[in-house]
Formats: C-alpha cells, sequence, structure tokens
C-alpha cells in the first residue's frame, strides 16, 4: 500500500516494513525487568542512602532510555513532534490538578537552605523526568513502533492510546514492585498516577506533556511531603528500619559532578545525531 498520500506526521521513517516487533518487546522486557532490578539493588538489598541510590537509578534509566531513542530515532521522530505543544499544556493542567491533591494532604517538614534547594532540583526536576521517560514516555513510543507510526485513522488512534496506557501501567508496576512499601495495596497509588500521567499521550498522541505532569507531582511532594505521606511519592521510604548507607552529603556531591557529565554527553549526543541527519540529507 502507498504511503504517498499520508499526512507526513503517520509515515514511519526507518524502512517499509519497519522494526520488527519481536526486537520492540525485546527492549520492553528487558526495560521492565531492568526497571525493577534497579530499586530492588540500590534499595531493597543495598539500602543506599535515597539521593544516591537515584544517582544509580538515574544513571540506568538516562542510559538505556538513550539507547533506545538513538536506536529508532528516525522511526520515533514525529511522535515527539506531533501535538507537541497540546501535550505539553494539558500535561502542565494535569500536573496542577496532582499538584492541588498533594497540597490537601497532611504535609511533612521539607529540608531548608541549600539542601531544599538540591532537592527540588535533584528529587523534583531530575527524579521526575527520569520517573516519566521510564514509566511513561518509554512505553508510548514502544507502542509507536509497534503500530509502525501509523495512527491516520481513528481506530488507529485508539489502539495506541490503549496500548501506551497498558505497556505505562505494566512498567509502572514492576518497576514500584522494587520498592518494598508497594509490595501490597500501596501498589494502587502509581497505578492511578499512571493513568493520569497518561493523559497527555492518550489525548493527544505525544508523550512529552507525561513529563511535565510527573515533574510537578514530584516537585509538590518534595515541597509538602518529603518524606512520602500516605502514597509514599518520593521512594524509597526511609523508616527506622531503612539501613540507609551511605552520605547524604557525598551524595548531593556526586548528584552535581552527575548532572554536568549528564548534561554533556547528552549534548554531545545530540550533536552527532543533528552531524549524521545533515550528512543524510546531502
Amino acid at each position: 500500500m502507498s504511503t504517498a498520500h499520508l499526512p507526513r506526521a503517520n509515515v514511519l521513517r526507518i524502512d517499509e516494513d519497519g522494526p520488527p516487533a519481536g526486537r520492540v518487546w525485546l527492549w520492553y522486557l528487558v526495560a521492565a525487568a531492568l526497571f525493577f532490578l534497579a530499586p530492588a539493588v540500590g534499595t531493597a538489598w543495598l539500602g543506599l542512602d535515597p539521593d544516591l541510590y537515584y544517582l544509580g537509578y538515574f544513571t540506568v534509566a538516562v542510559v538505556f532510555f538513550v539507547a533506545f531513542v538513538t536506536r529508532y530515532a528516525d522511526a520515533l521522530r514525529d511522535l515527539w513532534t506531533l501535538h507537541l505543544w497540546q501535550s505539553i499544556v494539558l500535561g502542565a493542567l494535569v500536573g496542577m490538578v496532582l499538584a492541588a491533591g498533594v497540597f490537601q494532604q497532611v504535609g511533612t517538614a521539607h529540608a531548608v537552605g541549600w539542601r531544599f534547594g538540591f532537592e527540588l532540583a535533584w528529587r523534583g526536576l531530575v527524579y521526575g523526568t527520569v520517573d516519566a521517560l521510564t514509566l511513561y514516555v518509554f512505553p508510548a513510543a514502544v507502542a509507536y513502533l509497534l503500530l509502525r507510526g501509523d495512527r491516520h485513522t481513528a481506530a488507529r488512534k485508539v489502539g495506541f492510546a490503549g496500548l501506551a496506557l497498558a505497556l505505562s501501567m505494566v512498567v509502572t508496576a514492576t518497576y514500584h514492585l522494587g520498592y518494598s512499601e508497594f509490595r501490597g495495596d500501596t501498589l494502587r497509588y502509581p497505578e492511578i498516577g499512571a493513568v493520569a500521567a497518561n493523559v497527555p499521550t492518550v489525548l493527544t498522541g505525544n508523550p512529552a506533556g507525561s513529563v511535565v505532569t510527573h515533574v510537578t507531582m514530584h516537585t509538590s511532594a518534595v515541597v509538602h511531603q518529603r518524606d512520602g505521606g500516605q502514597q509514599h511519592m518520593l521512594p524509597p521510604r526511609t523508616t527506622g528500619d531503612y539501613p540507609d548507607h551511605g552520605s547524604s552529603d557525598l551524595a548531593a556531591g556526586l548528584a552535581l559532578a552527575w548532572l554536568v557529565a549528564t548534561a554533556a554527553a547528552l549534548t554531545a549526543v545530540v550533536r552527532r545525531s543533528r552531524a549524521e541527519a545533515a550528512l543524510r540529507t546531502r
């Protein structure tokens, strides 16, 4: 079937057949296992200081996500650009609703001084972004590839929305089961959050708004419920029996170095991708 008459945003860019579904599913299964093991090893087994644990989790998640997106960069390009601003605006609106819900709950004291600013950036912005990429954006990208980027009919759009949500809820479950506090009825809280965070993806077809939603929720939690509250919004929950191995000040210093190194690495990846794209267009 010719794709000449289809809108540009609906045509997959790799080749006529697209990436093999089996290979895409393999990426997804590896992600589900990897994102369970990261919290299970870092918190349940090693009992790392939360910020030290985040350092390891963020590294694993960002490397995996960048590898996946780089591998399928051409195929996924339209997923990031279609209805981008609609998704971001919708994500902000959903995020404000979730933030209002956080502030209506019983609060816990937050850090003070420089550490409060550090936690807003590290546990709010960075943690919220990495979680969103892992739990919402990656599953949406998998769904997009499995459908070969074809969303030009109402049925295909609904199929994409349903598949993206289902894949997201599975990864959300496996990831949170890595934390001991979610191995029970409390697992329903991140699953409800996954439904809310996927609203931009479901309604616009673009997962970018999910990042805005989750960052808003994480930042609100840092301000109002640093110790997690009933819903454990910033796991791991360091109760009295948590080993908490490591220095929080050391973690803060390493986090700053991580941010600088990650920013430099991502800049290099983007520049290389642009240079390769420019060569292909010549």
